[in-house]
């Protein structure tokens, strides 16, 4: 599998599939596609819940209208995710006002030939969110690791409209919390789509790490997938998070560039073709 363009294609329908799910849940029927180009629309003002996730290069016009444009008009934030191995112009994206963020790595592996070495740390316990008090400690502690806190204020806004539906409403996501000394320290979720187990949200809160802890996290679900009926399991890290992963048995296969819109605070926007004289602002950063 290693490098191989369908197990890169396995991660990114994983994406895909996470992406429209979650942001259905709460905003349904309004996610929409054209050919190769996916649009998540959560109805939050959010980057972690407005996934726009491209498989092809798109042209920069088709990109404005059908997405920058789209998201301007509501004066809210969006992520992009290119899949495609040939990249995206990143100068007529700045144009259009888009920021680019480090790529993330797409890992891919076969269940069968995974290994678990479970990671014992003295006082932590990792538990599976099922029930809607939970799943507000969940979103709080995802929140708390954004660094944003316009965006943290999203993150549970999602998680507490989440926590009202019944869970069989969100299925095919499941919530761990790991809990050190009954205080929730890290998570990790797994997103189930037809044909592999993708994991998200792996993370720890920023005094508790280099204990040991998101290494135990990130067994734990590893011990889920392989109990799992899943043929195939996919995550997409940073760089510097592969070993883990590899030493697991999974193979990097690919990158996936990653860019953010987040419109100016007056909600102002101008739109503009990636010919345009003008220049958008310097100061257009995560808000």
């Amino acid at each position: 599998m290693k490098y191989s363009l369908s197990a890169k294609n396995l991660v990114c329908r994983n994406l895909e599939n996470r992406a429209a799910y979650c942001a259905d849940l709460l905003n349904p029927k309004q996610s929409k596609e054209i050919t190769g180009l996916l649009r998540t629309d959560s109805g939050l003002l959010s980057v972690h819940f407005n996934q726009v996730v491209s498989n092809t290069v798109a042209q920069p016009r088709i990109l404005q209208r059908f997405v920058v444009d789209y998201f301007a008009e509501r004066h809210s934030p969006f992520s992009l995710w290119h899949c495609a191995s040939k990249p995206l112009d990143d100068d007529a994206l700045i144009a259009l006002g888009m920021e680019k963020l480090p790529p993330r790595i797409a890992m891919a592996a076969e269940v069968k030939q995974l290994a678990s070495q479970p990671k014992a740390v003295d006082g932590l316990d990792i538990i599976s969110v099922d029930n809607a008090d939970d799943l507000m400690r969940y979103g709080e502690l995802v929140a708390a690791l954004s660094d944003d806190t316009r965006e943290s204020a999203q993150i549970t806004k999602f998680f507490r409209q989440l926590s009202e539906l019944p869970e069989h409403k969100y299925s095919r996501l499941k919530f761990f919390l790991g809990m050190l000394k009954d205080k929730p320290v890290a998570t990790g979720s797994l997103f189930s789509s037809a044909d592999a187990l993708g994991f998200y949200d792996l993370g720890t809160l920023p005094e508790y790490r280099g204990r040991g802890i998101g290494t135990a996290m990130f067994h734990h679900l590893l011990n889920e997938v392989i109990h799992s009926h899943h043929k195939h399991a996919v995550a997409l890290v940073d760089e510097n998070r592969q070993n883990l992963l590899l030493n697991a048995g999974f193979y990097a296969v690919g990158e996936v560039a990653r860019f953010q819109f987040v419109p100016q605070r007056s909600g102002a926007h101008q739109s503009q073709t990636p010919d345009s004289n003008s220049q958008q602002s310097d100061d257009q950063k995560r808000a």
